[in-house]
Order: structure tokens, then sequence, then C-alpha cells
């Protein structure tokens, strides 16, 4: 048996089209949604510009160590041309606030390898090469070893990075790159 209890024809005609009406889901939908696009966009932002500055900084100490390591001579002009590459390959990072290094290491005795010469430009927080002084001892564990006789030129980047949104990195953080470039030209053994 099928009861139905009839509603009056204008109060049910309202029911039935409130029923249907599919005005504001559209709104509705979205303000549910928002939050999430929203985080997604801001997360893009910031993983985007992370990766930007990897790439970039690590092009410029790429390209330091490979231009120091195609000649035979440098000199301070030499050097100070090669430094003021990095300004426009890390664009739109400016390294005003970074310290950029190249060090000649040499292995004469095939047992420890010793930083022959090293220049820098900048400073970064009280940080030091971490290859090693000029005449000390170099720490290449992990990045080559060297054999007796060999040489390579080693450009350091350090760099303060600052988030571009702070949605996934919230604060700043320092960054490190490190290139190795064995010289075209033979060992560039000291600076003129």
């Amino acid at each position: 048996m099928n009861l139905r209890f009839p509603l009056p024809s204008r109060a049910g005609h309202r029911l039935r089209s409130l029923w249907r009406c599919r005005r504001g889901m559209a709104a509705v939908e979205m303000a549910l949604m928002a939050p999430v696009l929203i985080a997604l966009l801001l997360g893009t932002l910031d993983l985007g510009w992370r990766i930007l500055a990897s790439y970039k900084l690590e092009h410029v100490v790429a390209t330091l160590a490979d231009l120091a390591a195609r000649s035979r001579e440098l000199s301070s002009d030499d050097l100070d041309d090669i430094f003021e590459a990095a300004s426009p390959i890390a664009e739109p990072f400016a390294l005003a606030d970074a310290m950029v290094v190249l060090s000649g290491v040499r292995d004469d005795t095939g047992s420890q390898p010793v930083v022959v010469w090293q220049e820098q430009r900048g400073s970064a927080n009280g940080e030091t090469s971490r290859i090693g002084q000029p005449g000390g001892s170099a720490d290449l564990d992990g990045l080559l070893d060297l054999d007796a006789s060999e040489s390579v030129i080693v450009a350091e980047l350090f760099f303060r990075f600052d988030p571009l949104v702070g949605f996934v990195f919230r604060e700043p953080m320092d960054l490190y790159f490190v290139w190795v470039a064995r010289p075209r030209s033979g060992a560039v053994t000291e600076l003129l």
C-alpha cells in the first residue's frame, strides 16, 4: 500500500524546485576546494623557487670551476673576471650575501692533497672553505681521489636561501654547493 501525503500544491512545488535547484552549488564547491588549491599553489611556488635556486647556484659553481680550469696561469684580474661572471648566472638570486671560493688543490705525494692557492669573494656568516686553507691539507673526501701529481680546481658557494612564500620552507636556510674541475692545460700551481 502506497501512502502519499499530499502537500498543498504550492508548498510541494517549492520543495521539489528547491531539491532540483543547482544554483549556488559551484560556490559551495569552490569554497570547499579553495584552501586545497591555494595550498597547492603556495607549495608549488616555494618548491619551484628552491629548485630554481639549486639549479642556478649549481650552475654558478660549475661555471666558475670550469673558467678557472681553462687557464695554465691565473692572475688577480683573471680571477676578478671569473668572479664577475657569477652574478649574471645566479640571477634572479643576488649573491650579495653569498661567499664564492676558488681553490687550487694538488697532490704531489699521492698521499695527501694540499690547497695550493685560494681566492674568495663575499662573506657568508663566518663560513670558511670546507676544502681547507692555503698551505694546509685538502679535504676532498667524497668528491674524488687524486693520484700523485694530479691537481684540480674546486669552486664552492655558500648561499643564504630565503623562501619565496614561506609555505613549505618557513625559515631561511644556508645552502652549500661545490664543483671540481680538472685543469685542461696543466696544473695551476700559483696565482700571478
